[in-house]
């Protein structure tokens, strides 16, 4: 029994006049799992909201004692901007306007209302500030730099001037380089390019540090960067990720995925430009807006202020990031036919509200994530804290938006996983909706191993750059790559080796995280590691961490470690809670590892027990311990039994995740657009 999947089944048998936020906030209500005051609280004014946005008839009055719930939460504010931009054509100078001078004159009024406010003005176009009141706010909310670079757009969009000279006192403090950026275009929108002062711009001290930045983005704005297109442009957004930081920070296999599928597709003769997106907010040395990773295949970081230190960074940012991206793509002169996202966030959302105002296809990448993760293992809802609670319920909607707004929806894997969507997402199953779902796995590049003379000196010169010791592989190793978070369970795997007998023939290595600069969750990983060897010194030798390692790398060292196989197999285990599909499980059955992967998510679509490979309870240390144990006992010295699994596991690979193969369902996907153009034509 699935509680949660009973519900959406429940919703969607029938035409219901509320949305499933508050059908479910009703039925998570009733089971009693609400525990605190503060959530109960909470709820009631989110039932209140989204009841308002499901009548059929609203009054302004309605709308202007709705936005008395602003600032309660960053959730519920997102709920009431989307109420006022659905009802724009009910707001008057007498009342919307009226309420909002009212509240964003007050010298006290909180940041995130001041934000909501001025960002719903944006998109209703009410240009309801005077310019004492932008200097007021800006005064008293200097230092909060969400709402200061939303005054800023608000500058730009109702073109508002009188402020040329204080924008470059701005430019002098010491803000982000997004905001600074932000601040350029802004002088360049009110006041020409030819009147924008070149050298007090050169010399500002991050573009001293990144001089490419720079350059390239004087070259954007002076229109000297165009990027070529004739034909058929494609779009793939990637906010979590950059290509040259795989495995640091939020980087995943995504990245990997994209990158490559990215330069496949573009070599296609049919497709004149693939545009692989994400947001940038570090800036490295020489790091810059856009790179060419092949011919037709550019790779854009949009210069969007994001602060990072927020749980759920893109929530109320929606808007402002679908502004954003499309004045930059502007400036590129790059119109893409199709939108591709990948994501229940409000990034992606962000995308896809763009692909509709542009009159343009959306694809949408769907998983049940977080749907997977509303249950407890005997199938009841689970208890959430309050933000837990919210942000779950904040994915749930916007997957279910953007299943109505897509033109063609693609599902990870193979018939298994199509089942396991439509359970899920039972809408899927309508008249509608039921011929848009296309099944297509990932898949990576697959190389042969061969390596020459010269290739191996690299190789070895390359292992030792990463402080891996030679004797390091004396002993059969446990491999891990991901990046460094609570999902990804590494804490858990340290546990599951070092608390058994694993370790007393294993060697465990995990990849992954940026060691020079940790994210608060890397950092969180990171001591806890220390933390176990602290109470376990004598394993400290049999384990090592390395950070993150460029996809060729850590090929480099997974070949190494083959090449040491013997009387035990070397094993690629993935701890992860989930993995919605695993592209660097699929890289570790291409160089013959014995994998191991949750039972939980995508990775049961292409891996089958004692066949390819293993499926395991990651659920936690113990359940990781007590099945590797088994696997390894009963394959040890056995190296026939163990190889056939491993030749199984690359033929997988070979046979069905190709990144060529992949490339060329994703060409007939995307081309299936194009002749459906003209048809309607």
């Amino acid at each position: 029994m699935n509680k949660f999947i009973e519900l959406r089944n429940n919703y969607f048998e029938k035409e219901q006049n509320s949305s499933f936020p508050l059908f479910f906030l009703k039925k998570y209500q009733e089971e009693n799992l609400v525990d605190t005051l503060k959530l109960e609280i909470l709820l009631k004014s989110f039932k209140e909201i989204i009841q308002l946005s499901t009548k059929k008839e609203l009054e302004e009055s309605e709308l202007i004692k709705g936005l008395a719930y602003l600032g309660q939460n960053d959730y519920l504010d997102r709920y009431l901007v989307k109420l006022v931009m659905d009802n724009n054509n009910l707001l008057t100078q007498e009342g919307f306007d009226k309420e909002v001078i009212n509240l964003l004159s007050k010298e006290k009024t909180n940041g995130a209302i001041v934000y909501a406010l001025i960002d719903s003005c944006i998109e209703c176009g009410r240009d309801v500030l005077t310019k004492e009141m932008v200097g007021n706010l800006v005064t008293y909310h200097i230092k909060q730099l969400d709402v200061f670079s939303i005054v800023i757009d608000y500058l730009y969009h109702f073109k508002v001037e009188g402020f040329e000279s204080i924008i470059y006192e701005w430019l002098k403090e010491d803000y982000p380089i997004n905001i600074k950026i932000q601040l350029i275009d802004l002088l360049v929108e009110l006041y020409s390019l030819e009147k924008l002062n070149y050298e007090d711009i050169e010399r500002l001290i991050p573009f001293q540090t990144n001089k490419k930045l720079f350059s390239d983005y004087m070259a954007i704005i002076n229109r000297e960067q165009l990027v070529k297109h004739n034909g058929l442009t494609i779009l793939q957004s990637m906010f979590y990720g950059d290509f040259e930081n795989s495995g640091k920070g939020n980087n995943g296999g995504m990245a990997v995925f994209l990158k490559t599928l990215g330069s496949e597709l573009s070599k296609s003769k049919e497709v004149s430009l693939v545009v692989t997106l994400t947001i940038t907010n570090e800036w490295s040395h020489n790091k810059s807006l856009m790179n060419f990773y092949s011919d037709n295949h550019l790779f854009l970081r949009v210069p969007i202020y994001i602060d990072e230190t927020i749980k759920d960074p893109y929530l109320k940012k929606e808007q402002f990031i679908k502004r954003a991206i499309d004045r930059f793509l502007k400036k590129l002169e790059i119109e893409p036919d199709i939108f591709h996202v990948r994501y229940l966030d409000n990034a992606s959302k962000a995308v896809a509200l763009l692909s509709k105002e542009l009159g343009k296809k959306l694809v949408f990448t769907l998983t049940p994530d977080p749907h997977r993760n509303m249950i407890n293992n005997d199938g009841t809802l689970k208890s959430f804290d309050a933000n837990d609670f919210f942000q779950k319920l904040n994915k749930i909607k916007i997957g279910d938006e953007l299943i109505f707004e897509s033109d063609q929806i693609v599902g990870i894997g193979n018939h298994i996983m199509g089942k396991e969507l439509e359970s899920y997402f039972p809408q899927l199953l309508k008249e509608d909706k039921k011929e848009t779902v296309w099944m297509i796995s990932e898949g990576i590049k697959v190389d042969g191993n061969s390596k020459n003379s010269d290739e191996k000196s690299t190789h070895n010169k390359e292992l030792k750059e990463v402080n891996l010791k030679k004797e390091f592989f004396d002993r059969p190793i446990i491999l891990n790559v991901g990046r460094l978070e609570q999902l990804k369970s590494q804490d858990e795997l340290l546990k599951a080796w070092g608390n058994s007998s694993i370790s007393d023939v294993y060697n465990l290595l995990l990849i992954g995280g940026d060691i020079e600069n940790p994210s608060n969750e890397e950092m969180k990983m990171i001591h806890s590691f220390e933390e176990y060897f602290t109470e376990h010194p004598h394993l400290r030798d049999k384990f090592c961490h390395i950070g993150a390692l460029s996809n060729e790398n850590i090929r480099m060292i997974e070949n190494e470690i083959m090449e040491h196989q013997e009387n035990y197999p070397q094993i690629y285990l993935c701890s992860s809670k989930k993995e919605e599909f695993g592209i660097a499980i699929l890289e570790a059955l291409s160089q013959k590892f014995l994998v191991l992967g949750p039972e939980r998510g995508g990775v049961k679509s292409y891996l089958e027990n004692d066949v390819n490979g293993f499926l395991i309870d990651t659920s936690n240390w113990q359940t990781i311990s007590e099945e590797t144990e088994l696997i390894i006992q009963r394959l040890k010295n056995n190296p026939a039994a163990f190889k056939k699994i491993q030749d199984a596991g690359e033929k997988t690979v070979k046979d069905r995740f190709s990144m060529e193969e992949i490339a060329k369902e994703f060409l007939l996907f995307y081309l299936s657009f194009e002749r459906s153009k003209v048809n309607e034509r």
